[in-house]
């Protein structure tokens, strides 16, 4: 088992990895694997409930900032796609009567495989 971590030592570690992401000001610690309550300054709609090692583990704890990153990894996703894909997902933002009156995308064409001969 593990050193004992103070609460001294954990709001140290927090606040070095969160900054003020976090307040910790409500926590009533009592170990390192029971759950203490926190608030997201973000997104300060209510309370989450979390252990300290799983606080430092993790994103934070807090589902919103969570979903924000979430959408964010998957933009940069999309940005980072083939323009084939970039225009299918445009496509596909468009209104069906929009998408009706456009040509259908075109798929480059297939390059035949090079053909090599053995040399005699």
């Amino acid at each position: 088992m593990g050193n004992p971590i103070s609460r001294e030592l954990f709001l140290e570690r927090a606040r070095f990895r969160f900054g003020n992401q976090y307040d910790y000001a409500e926590i009533i610690y009592k170990s390192y694997k029971t759950p203490v309550r926190i608030r997201c300054t973000t997104h300060p709609v209510k309370q989450i409930s979390i252990t300290p090692e799983k606080h430092l583990q993790t994103t934070g704890g807090c589902k919103y900032c969570l979903r924000e990153m979430r959408i964010a990894s998957l933009e940069r996703e999309l940005n980072r796609a083939s323009p084939a894909s970039r225009a299918l997902v445009k496509l596909l933002d468009q209104p069906l009567i929009q998408q009706l009156d456009q040509p259908p995308i075109q798929q480059p064409e297939p390059q035949p495989a090079p053909i090599f001969h053995k040399e005699k």
